[in-house]
């Protein structure tokens, strides 16, 4: 028989199993079986459609390799499939030789030999406490101990080399060696004995579970009190689609790979099968990578990790309802400048940056979007010109809600630097690119700009965002130092027009000023 069919008939093994070993009538309501069920009332029943039981209470259902998962202790599929041979085919037996650890040579490629390691992960037990590299890669205690985590100061790779490991166990038969010698990001992971899925078990109280292409990164998740699995391979792939098969509850799945690969997409398409919410996620930003972020800020990975469902919730302001407003005669042109990624700099009036904001609002593209950091008052305005503008040229106001958001400026430059950058992150997790921050700091006192400016670019200027402050001239050389480029907008008096108050007939003067090349002076018509 091949693997499937084995499996077909082994769950029909069900009723005989809860005789044999349960002492239960399966022709007759039962217990719950499920340990974290705490009722003493009959509320389970077999289903002979499709060998399961069921239970009323707590909406959990079991097959024979759950039982026999939950009764003998196997996390992993495989596991269980062999234990139901043992008890009811007798044809898989495993002979189970107990190795040392100078015996584990040669033996690299993946599942090409069953073998019980539980002796080898005993001694690496013992020789946890010889290193400081769990402390040093953050790992506590309780998490060493949760995994049954160990070191071997000697062990072999083969061609005669020989490294400091740390010693992951994967079931009874299978295990990751991590080079201790080598940083986290490197090639430093080795797998020996049978592939597994590993933590697949996942109870009934679980709603997320965070899904990685590498163990350092799951045990990192599971220590910061999250269900996390690692999925790497076609046979890890396998037994999590056997898994999604069993489940009846919706979780929210969050794929965390660092790199779009091949297995990344098979399990979004599985999950997508299966109508399992699922979400591809950036845990690591600003760093490259998730260990990066750990040794870096520990703590702000925690509490990443913990708030995500937050994190990805979190949508700007959107642009007021339609309404109808004593709208502003002269703020009807607009002109058209786009900026390339990077942080830069404009001290000009009020109005002037009303008409430019406008304007690259209503010509952007439709992947670009706007986090628009401003007050209450200048927020009303600018719908107000939106509305009126886009009346003008008879396009939906309604399409542009997609393109901006508010982030309120509350006059507190910490909060508002702190709300700002939990903007940015969520959308960055979200692998949403194209949004540009335009921040409004006229008629901001000096020491909310110094405050505010200071931190974000603490935290954003080595990164690739479009970053544009609005300022007031006396307030142009408190930004300077944080752009590539400032410039000064003022509206140049056309000398042949009768009518100073007539902004329609006025160019606009602009001054570039760049580090590198000087003053650069042209002029614009907001038209």
């Amino acid at each position: 028989m091949d693997r499937e069919e084995t499996k077909q008939k082994l769950k029909g093994f069900l009723v005989q199993y809860l005789l044999k070993y349960k002492g239960i009538n399966s022709n007759d309501y039962f217990s719950c079986l499920n340990p974290d069920h705490q009722n003493s009332g009959k509320s389970m029943h077999f289903n002979p459609k499709d060998n399961t039981i069921h239970c009323y209470g707590c909406g959990c259902t079991y097959d024979i390799f759950s039982l026999i998962g939950i009764d003998f202790n196997l996390p992993h599929f495989q596991d269980q499939l062999d234990k139901a041979c043992e008890l009811f085919l007798d044809t898989r037996k495993i002979n189970n030789p107990k190795i040392t650890p100078n015996e584990i040579t040669n033996m690299s490629d993946r599942g090409t030999k069953i073998v019980d390691y539980t002796s080898f992960f005993r001694i690496c037990a013992k020789q946890a406490q010889a290193t400081d590299y769990f402390h040093e890669a953050g790992i506590t205690d309780e998490t060493v101990s949760r995994f049954n985590l160990g070191y071997d100061p000697e062990f072999s790779i083969g061609n005669n080399q020989q490294i400091k490991a740390m010693i992951i166990p994967n079931g009874p038969y299978g295990f990751w060696a991590v080079n201790t010698e080598t940083d986290p990001d490197d090639d430093c992971l080795f797998y020996y004995g049978k592939d597994a899925l590993f933590c697949p078990h996942i109870n009934d109280n679980i709603d997320d579970v965070f899904i990685t292409d590498n163990i350092i990164d799951t045990l990192y998740m599971c220590q910061s009190g999250v269900c996390s699995m690692v999925i790497s391979n076609e046979i890890q792939l396998n037994e999590f689609v056997y898994l999604l098969s069993q489940q009846v509850k919706k979780r929210n799945y969050y794929i965390t790979a660092e790199s779009d690969n091949r297995i990344t997409g098979l399990i979004i398409r599985e999950l997508i099968n299966y109508e399992q919410p699922n979400h591809l996620i950036d845990l690591a930003y600003p760093a490259k990578s998730v260990s990066e972020l750990i040794m870096a800020c520990p703590d702000k990975f925690t509490d990443r990790i913990r708030n995500i469902k937050k994190l990805l919730g979190i949508t700007p302001r959107k642009l007021l309802a339609r309404k109808t407003y004593d709208l502003i005669s002269d703020e009807t042109s607009f002109c058209e400048i786009y900026y390339s990624k990077g942080v830069y700099g404009i001290s000009t009036d009020v109005l002037t940056k009303r008409k430019l904001l406008s304007n690259w609002i209503i010509d952007s593209s439709e992947d670009t979007d706007f986090i628009y950091h401003t007050c209450i008052s200048e927020w009303n305005i600018l719908s107000v010109e939106l509305d009126a503008r886009t009346t003008d040229i008879s396009k939906s106001y309604y399409s542009l809600l997609p393109k901006i958001g508010l982030s309120e400026n509350t006059g507190n430059p910490d909060a508002d630097a702190g709300n700002l950058l939990t903007v940015f992150a969520s959308k960055k997790i979200r692998r949403q690119e194209g949004s540009v921050l335009v921040i409004n700091l006229q008629n901001c006192s000096v020491e909310y700009i110094k405050k505010l400016v200071n931190r974000l670019m603490t935290e954003l200027r080595n990164y690739n965002h479009s970053i544009i402050f609005f300022c007031q001239e006396d307030n142009r050389s408190l930004i300077e130092e944080f752009c590539w480029q400032t410039f000064t907008v003022k509206p140049d008096i056309d000398p042949d027009s009768n009518d100073d108050d007539d902004f329609s007939s006025h160019d606009y003067r602009v001054v570039a000023n760049n580090a590198v090349s000087g003053k650069i002076h042209f002029y614009t018509t907001l038209e």
